[in-house]
Parts: C-alpha cells; sequence; structure tokens
C-alpha cells in the first residue's frame, strides 16, 4: 500500500481518477461526494484519526503481554520452519481502531474454511486495505472474482460492492476443478476438486442484490452475460494456468487506472500453472507485482495510468 494511502486526507492525492474525471473515464457517474465516499471506504478502514478506545493501562499491559509472549513462543516458533508463527496484530487495528467491521468481516472470511481462513489474517487486512482505498480514491468500476468456490472472499467484495454502488461479477463452476483445464502443468490435477460447494449455497451466503453469477466454464461463460467495460477490482483465484490465463486476458484490459488485482496463489508454490500463467502475461506490461506473505502468496497490482 502506498504511503499516500496511510497518509492525513487532507495530504492524500488519489491514485485514480476522481469526480468529473472517474465519469469522463467511465462514460458514467461512478463518483460519490467527498463524504459519502469516506464514509463508505470507513466500513473497511478508517482514514480519520479516532479517538482511542482503551485507556493507557490497556495498552501498557496488552503491550506487555504482548511482547513477553513474543520474546518466548515467538521467538521459539518463528526461527522454525513450523506450520504456525506469531505475530502482532496492526497498530492501527490494536492501537488506533481503524477496522471497525473487523469482527463481522472476520466471520465472512472464515464461515466454513476456519480451518485455513482464521489463521490468513495479512490475506483479510490485505482486503480491507485495499478496497478502503479503490472507495476512498473512487476508481470507476465495478467488481469480478473467477473462483468464487464456498464464496469467503465474495462476501467481502459484495459487501464494498453493495457499499459503493458497484455490481459484483463472480465467475465459477460451483462444482470444482473443469476437465478441460487439467492439461500441460496442470495435468495431475482432480475434476470435481473444490466441488464441495453449490450455487445454492454460494448465493444464500454472499447475496444476490447487486452481485451476477456467471455459472460455468471460463472464459466461455462469457457469453452468458453482458459485462461493463471497466473495473475497480477483480480477484482471480483460478488456481490453474489455463483460467488463470483467460481470466488475465480478459480483464487486464478492463481494468481502470488505479484499479485493484488481486492474484491469488501466485507464490504459495502449490500452483505452478497459475503462476506460470501470471509470469508469461505480465512480461510485457508497465506494472510489476507486489508480493503478499500470505497464507497462500497472493500478488497484487495496481494499473497504471497509461
Amino acid at each position: 500500500m502506498s504511503a499516500c494511502a496511510v497518509a492525513s486526507p487532507l495530504r492524500c492525492k488519489p491514485f485514480g481518477p476522481k469526480g468529473e474525471a472517474a465519469k469522463q473515464a467511465s462514460g458514467r457517474d461512478d463518483s460519490m461526494s467527498a463524504d459519502l465516499t469516506d464514509t463508505v471506504s470507513q466500513r473497511f478502514y478508517s482514514y480519520r484519526r479516532s479517538e482511542r478506545k482503551k485507556s493507557r493501562l490497556q495498552r501498557f499491559l496488552a503491550r506487555e503481554c504482548a511482547h513477553l509472549l513474543m520474546a518466548t513462543v515467538g521467538a521459539f516458533l518463528n526461527s522454525r520452519n513450523a506450520k504456525l508463527y506469531l505475530a502482532f496484530r496492526p497498530d492501527s487495528h490494536f492501537d488506533f481502531d481503524r477496522y471497525p467491521r473487523f469482527a463481522e468481516f472476520f466471520q465472512f472470511f472464515a464461515q466454513g474454511e476456519g480451518r485455513a481462513n482464521c489463521g490468513d489474517l495479512p490475506r483479510l487486512y490485505l482486503l480491507l486495505l485495499n478496497i478502503a482505498r479503490v472507495i476512498r480514491e473512487q476508481v470507476p468500476g465495478d467488481m469480478a472474482e473467477i473462483g468464487v468456490y464456498r464464496g469467503n472472499t465474495a462476501r467481502i467484495l459484495a459487501e464494498a460492492a453493495r457499499a459503493s454502488g458497484r455490481r459484483l461479477y463472480l465467475f465459477d463452476t460451483f462444482s470444482g476443478f473443469h476437465a478441460r483445464d487439467l492439461r500441460g502443468v496442470d495435468e495431475a490435477g482432480v475434476p470435481g476438486h473444490f466441488g464441495d460447494t453449490s450455487l445454492e449455497k454460494v448465493k444464500a451466503f454472499v447475496g444476490t442484490h447487486g452481485v451476477e453469477y456467471i455459472v460455468g466454464h471460463f472464459p466461455d461463460s462469457l457469453a452468458q452475460q453482458l459485462l461493463p467495460q471497466q473495473f475497480s477490482i477483480v480477484h482471480l483465484d483460478c488456481d490453474l494456468h489455463d483460467p488463470m490465463l483467460a481470466g488475465l486476458t480478459f480483464f487486464y484490459p478492463r481494468l481502470s487506472p488505479g484499479a485493484l488485482l488481486i492474484l491469488h496463489d501466485y507464490s504459495s508454490g502449490h500452483w505452478s500453472g497459475a503462476c506460470q500463467a501470471i509470469d508469461a502475461f505480465m512480461a510485457d506490461k508497465p506494472e510489476r507485482l507486489v508480493l503478499m506473505p500470505d497464507k497462500s502468496g497472493t500478488a497484487i497490482m495496481i494499473k497504471s495510468p497509461s
């Protein structure tokens, strides 16, 4: 995240087009008033200086206990190649309470996926911080996700889309891997893997207001829906080479300046097909990926102005 994103709102210069510029770039009025935009973005991360809710004594005792735990248990776990490690919660969260709906978003993130997502807080913080940035800077365009599975990240994106007056487009077979994609580097994959979900269950969890569900094999499923020409957030969680490459090919030219592209599993080591597709596609692009230290190696990209 840029230094601008954590600066005072009066000094923060937006990356993407805003206000009238956003309207001209998108061909429609995606702009909101500054006050409304600020209010919506603060549901995910609050840029405003807020009064600390914890007393000085509470913060002192929490810090001392945390430092003691980190110096003992943390030092033991973190110096080894253990599955778990111990980390501090961001200062912006504990000291300044800048995630007003964190408990609610955590429940969305963990529902049905608690064994994996409960321990993947860096990914959740990444989503909340960058969603707030896109909304605050009024980056024009709707949102999309390929690879919905049970809808954990889709639910968070749906909350953002509904709050900011956008639409969310969700692409998935909702029956697991398609056999057509299990070739080449991905030939060892199993058809139907990640099939323990359903369209009905995801709809019940994510909701239908402001959300379009496009069911089928991507990119063939694109024929089912007339899609907008601009997107502000795109999340690709395809796992495999062919759908990842197809997703990049379709969505990259439709990303607005300042838009957020999230690429899950890039550096996890488990999904080499997805990684190869991303590297090949990005080789001649002006942007560079920023690699995140979350559980499954997410990479993010901000679309350049040109």
